[in-house]
């Protein structure tokens, strides 16, 4: 098994053993166990990233409802917690409170903005603000650019205790759902608090397992052409992709490349308009024997994998 596949593999492993933990029959809210304070919180960081980057954009999606609320449920309780400690994230019997009942603590412990009703801030503690030349903890000049904002966490109490509301009478089969736009925005916007910050890395996980996908069907639909045309059409067709390609050249075509061996039928019938943009020569086209199309993202993945290999090997 390469790293890839490693990679790809614990990933799944993870996510199953997400998808199987217990669930509080009270509030309908995934309970997060784990043996140890920091393993707790970065499950509920990475259950607050999944959920919310599954309704991220997507809001009226059925069954968005139910992942809203789990999605504010272990954000908040990962923040709540952090800030103020884990008992203020369960109740007198030691469950996890729900999140309106979070939403409540947050009104107690953090500042409200006199100009903002309903908008609760939890100060960053490491306000860029706070930078200054030559501060020790700064050693790289973009971190001290006046301009960055301070990551305060932001909490709109209004506006997620609207949307909790809403979320209530299709989950309860009593009406439909009444999410909107502005409960997400709320909802990503509890990512700024360091207990959190696990957005980005959801929706690049994301983005890469959606590129390997992507690939492995273009594989497959290669495959299958290579099966319907048999040998002697594909060594015609690898006999006519030089007639076929344009190849580079320095005033016409200079992002061109030469004709690439394919990946899935083994000709030299690759032909990319364009190379990967770290340089390691990984094109971004078609083959013009099996019809096998390489992306700019699976072009990209394949490159960096090259150059990381490059990289250790002169470690």
């Amino acid at each position: 098994m390469n790293w890839v596949d490693g990679c790809v593999a614990s990933r799944t492993q993870h996510l199953l053993a997400l998808a199987h933990r217990p669930v509080n029959r009270n509030t309908g809210v995934e309970l997060v166990r784990a043996d140890d304070d920091v393993g707790m919180q970065r499950q509920r960081a990475e259950t607050y990233a999944r959920c919310t980057a599954e309704i991220d954009g997507n809001y009226s999606a059925p069954g968005a409802e139910a992942i809203f609320d789990q999605a504010l449920t272990n954000g908040l309780a990962a923040i709540v917690s952090s800030q103020w400690g884990e008992e203020e994230a369960a109740d007198k019997k030691g469950r996890v409170k729900s999140a309106a009942q979070l939403l409540t603590v947050v009104e107690d412990k953090a500042e409200p903005v006199a100009a903002e009703p309903g908008i609760f801030v939890i100060p960053d503690p490491e306000p860029a603000a706070a930078a200054v030349p030559g501060d020790s903890r700064w050693p790289w000049p973009w971190a001290q650019d006046p301009n960055l904002p301070d990551l305060d966490t932001r909490i709109n109490v209004t506006v997620l205790r609207d949307g909790i509301k809403g979320t209530q009478p299709v989950r309860h089969a009593s009406g439909e759902g009444g999410l909107r736009h502005e409960h997400v925005d709320a909802l990503l916007a509890l990512d700024d608090h360091e207990s959190l910050r696990s957005l980005g890395a959801e929706h690049s996980d994301r983005a890469w397992e959606s590129t390997r996908d992507e690939d492995r069907h273009s594989r497959a639909r290669a495959a299958a052409l290579l099966s319907r045309i048999g040998n002697a059409a594909a060594a015609r067709r690898a006999e006519e992709a030089a007639e076929l390609h344009t190849p580079y050249h320095p005033k016409h075509n200079p992002d061109g490349l030469g004709l690439e061996v394919c990946p899935v039928c083994g000709y030299s019938a690759f032909s990319a308009d364009y190379g990967d943009e770290l340089g390691m020569g990984v094109g971004v086209g078609v083959c013009l024997v099996c019809h096998y199309e390489r992306t700019p993202a699976a072009a990209a993945e394949e490159a960096q994998k090259m150059y990381y290999e490059v990289r250790w090997a002169d470690a």
